[in-house]
């Protein structure tokens, strides 16, 4: 081979060489930028991911705050009517306790008596009621020990001196202060409208 041709022949080595290098060099950088640009939309994707999460999550968040608010606007509307309702109920027996002389209380007052006695186990049982209703009992004891008798029970009553703060009925106490039964209208009241509340938001919201 002829110093001429061997030098082309080198030369042509070389060249190949180098297209192998560049070739194998660009392979390697487009492999980079394709990682690099997977990775950056991988990053992107997430990042909106969190985005819309974060914008799902407020969205529950407020969406669940309104209706919490709703629901105690409208518990509050409720419980203003059933106020109502007990208040209604609440002045109308002020104003038919406020006749002590009145037969049909008299005889509810009996009732409550003798119902608020019959929750006490004890053979002394003491008496508290407001001022016109001890004024009552003190003028009628002995007919209200007849009476309880007649039903097949024997106890001693005392009348409470200090009149306690009520539209009317009882409180009966065990003479130790052990047992008490709170038999005055606040408390029947108060029993009534928490036996009948569901009842009551029926007949005011639904009826």
């Amino acid at each position: 081979m002829s110093k001429e041709n061997l030098k082309i022949y080198i030369q042509s080595k070389a060249d190949e060489e180098a297209k192998k290098i560049i070739e194998e060099a660009e392979s390697k950088a487009k492999k980079i930028i394709e990682e690099a640009e997977s990775k950056a939309k991988k990053i992107r994707d997430e990042r909106l991911k969190k985005v819309n999460r974060d914008m799902d999550e407020k969205e529950r968040v407020g969406i669940s705050f309104a209706r919490m608010d709703g629901r105690k606007k409208v518990m509050s509307i409720k419980e203003d009517y059933l106020k109502r309702a007990f208040d209604e109920v609440e002045k109308r027996l002020k104003s038919f306790s406020s006749n002590k002389t009145n037969e049909k209380y008299q005889e509810i007052l009996m009732n409550l008596l003798k119902e608020a006695i019959s929750n006490i186990d004890s053979k002394e049982i003491k008496i508290s009621a407001n001022k016109g209703d001890l004024d009552f009992l003190r003028k009628n004891l002995q007919a209200i020990k007849n009476a309880i008798k007649a039903e097949g029970r024997e106890v001693d009553i005392e009348i409470d001196n200090k009149a306690i703060d009520s539209i009317g009925g009882v409180i009966a106490y065990s003479k130790d202060g052990k047992q008490i039964y709170n038999n005055t209208f606040e408390a029947r009241l108060n029993r009534t409208f928490e036996e009948l509340k569901g009842k009551l938001l029926t007949i005011l919201f639904e009826g």
